[in-house]
């Protein structure tokens, strides 16, 4: 199954099409204020250059589109619009994504890792922090014993996969004697993948996306597993910054994306199981940073949920204007910040350090965007 990088782009107002329409080099018709949103569609490999068309005329416009345009670009908006509920995961596990995006909590079983390595090092430290992370709101929390953090954090070791398996599976066996709350894997060795499924979790967060192991896809597929792939420059953490530069700041990201969901699924992997991340921070400048997180909602072309792990990144500090030494609570109002504009995008799970803090957020933003099922009269409003 070949899985498609045609990308439906939004664009809320006349600078967000601006700004689309520079990466391909096209000057986009004039739109009245009342035309938008637009969206921008872009078909993967085409001569012709992106169509624009008003959301509110989609219909008339997608019919006077050549066939073969029309076909892909209504294709293109239909997985675009598609709503998961959930993903399959091992174990006979459901990932729920009914009220997205689904929070992902963070646990690092490392010394070095960028933000808190060395605070959950030890086994029964990071398993109570884990259980303590679904308490706090966390639907899935994420269990890494290898540091992938960029060089200019300090180069991570790279370390065998031996040890990374005695970091992390005491751990997941830890927490599966006290809860079976689905608990994910990040990881980029297919042996380390067997292991912790074999000792309980149930997905696979690979930042390579299958590259960096050619035994992963099969491992995963199975185990019956469910995967996030995520896009890196590279398969390398250590060299993924030294090129930063894409010619198309989204389709290159979606084409790669898209090769990767296809070789899972050629490999057996099965689609509900699927989920992509463009990767914050992963071989990507601190504006292309937030290139990826104002159009994230492109990502939803590809057909799969998408996840979204900006929380305490480099680019996040840069930003909202703390030092790289600043604390976790000094970062925490610009990974929150964020958050909102992966919710507002429509992103299906969001990797988190600070659970509480984010659940709370959450709950409160969709408090507020969920309009109330009759108008509320004012009071003393004549009737």
């Amino acid at each position: 199954m070949k899985v498609s990088a045609d990308l439906v782009i939004p664009a809320a107002g006349a600078a967000e099409l601006l700004e689309i329409a520079s990466w391909d080099g096209f000057r986009p018709a004039t739109f009245a204020a009342s035309e938008f949103p637009v969206d921008v569609v872009r078909l993967e490999g085409s001569f012709s250059p992106p169509v624009v068309l008003s959301r509110a005329r989609r219909t008339e416009s997608l019919k006077a589109l050549p066939a073969t345009l029309r076909g892909r670009a209504q294709e293109a908006f239909e997985r675009a619009g598609r709503r998961i509920a959930k993903l399959a995961l091992a174990h006979g596990g459901i990932l729920d994504l009914g009220e997205p995006p689904a929070v992902m909590g963070i646990v690092n079983v490392t010394p070095d890792s960028f933000s808190d390595g060395g605070v959950y090092f030890e086994t029964a430290r990071a398993a109570e922090r884990a259980l303590e992370m679904f308490e706090e709101g966390a639907a899935i929390v994420d269990i890494g014993g290898e540091s992938t953090r960029p060089a200019n954090y300090g180069e991570a070791a790279e370390i065998p996969a031996d040890e990374e398996i005695r970091r992390v599976v005491p751990v997941i066996e830890a927490v599966r004697r006290k809860s079976s709350r689905p608990l994910s894997i990040d990881t980029r060795r297919a042996a380390v993948a067997r292991a912790a499924i074999a000792a309980g979790a149930n997905l696979v967060n690979d930042v390579s996306a299958f590259r960096y192991d050619p035994g992963m896809a099969g491992a995963v597929a199975l185990a019956r597993a469910g995967a996030i792939l995520m896009h890196m420059k590279g398969s390398d953490p250590r060299t993924m910054q030294r090129d930063v530069s894409y010619a198309h700041p989204l389709a290159d990201i979606a084409s790669e994306l898209a090769a990767a969901l296809s070789r899972a699924l050629e490999a057996g992997v099965a689609p509900e199981g699927l989920a992509v991340d463009p990767g914050f921070g992963f071989g990507k400048s601190p504006e292309g940073n937030l290139i990826l997180l104002r159009h994230l909602e492109a990502f939803r072309s590809l057909g799969f949920p998408v996840a979204a792990g900006a929380s305490r990144k480099g680019f996040v500090r840069r930003f909202s204007g703390v030092g790289d030494r600043a604390s976790n609570q000094e970062r925490l109002p610009g990974s929150l910040a964020c958050l909102a504009a992966a919710a507002r995008s429509g992103a299906a799970i969001a990797r988190v350090h600070d659970v509480a803090d984010s659940a709370r957020f959450l709950r409160m933003l969709r408090a507020i965007e969920t309009p109330a099922a009759g108008a509320v009269r004012p009071a003393g409003a004549v009737r």
